[in-house]
């Protein structure tokens, strides 16, 4: 099987929000079957751009899946806050 490569990136910046930020793609990307390469084998690559940022600030992305991701941004001193992102997730093809 051939898989063209696709990208999907966020068209303006997104407010997190004090917490987890949970994306959803426009599009599934396809990840991988038991049949074809192994279930989740492919998962998609996620880039962020944060703005806003001050020294010690961080963000963990977590919940990579076919649909989506998660965001979470941090302050030095591991409370939650509110940063402005854009991101770049990187796949294969169109999933069900």
């Amino acid at each position: 099987a051939t898989l063209q490569r696709r990208t999907e990136q966020s068209a303006t910046a997104i407010a997190s929000g004090s917490g987890v930020k949970n994306i959803t793609f426009s599009h599934p990307f396809f990840v991988g079957t038991s049949a074809l390469l192994g279930a989740n084998s492919n998962l998609p690559s996620i880039g962020i751009t944060a703005q806003n940022m001050a020294t010690g600030d961080f963000f963990e992305v977590s919940n990579v899946s076919s649909t989506g991701f998660s965001v979470h941004f941090k302050n030095s001193s591991n409370a939650s806050i509110s940063r402005n992102f854009n991101y770049v997730a990187v796949g294969f093809g169109k999933g069900a």
